[in-house]
């Protein structure tokens, strides 16, 4: 059987419509936005695992973590902030680029932050399996 098109205008205009609406912006956050917005301020400061990680002055605080505007600074690594999957001012989902000791890695982490207290957690492949939960240096 074959089909003839006799009036091609329809045909046209739906795909027309089709290609419109992949333009109009989607729902949701823009991953891109949310990264340039950064670390939310809420999160930044220094925390400890424990109070000693926080008065430390021989350099050996294990615990101690430096929320930065796009970076996370640990004892030997630091991660640097990539695609972010949810931004609001408490809490940040997102990938962060990894090195340390000579390695790189990529690690995606959740920080949730309430009050004095930020939890991380960390998931993927070789990921710290429990949540993290440090208190606000003072």
């Amino acid at each position: 059987m074959t089909w003839t098109l006799r009036h091609p205008a329809p045909l046209a205009a739906l795909a027309a419509l089709a290609l419109t609406a992949a333009c109009l912006p989607q729902d949701g956050p823009d991953p891109t936005d949310a990264a340039q917005a950064g670390i939310p301020e809420a999160m930044q400061g220094r925390w400890g695992l424990v109070p000693a990680d926080c008065t430390s002055t021989r350099g050996d605080a294990k615990g101690l973590m430096e929320v930065k505007e796009d970076t996370l600074v640990f004892y030997e690594s630091r991660a640097v902030l990539g695609a972010v999957t949810d931004r609001s001012e408490e809490r940040l989902e997102a990938a962060f680029d990894m090195t340390g000791e000579g390695m790189s890695w990529q690690r995606d982490m959740v920080l949730v932050a309430k009050g004095d207290t930020l939890v991380r957690q960390e998931s993927g492949e070789g990921a710290i399996p429990e949540p993290l939960t440090y208190l606000r240096c003072g």
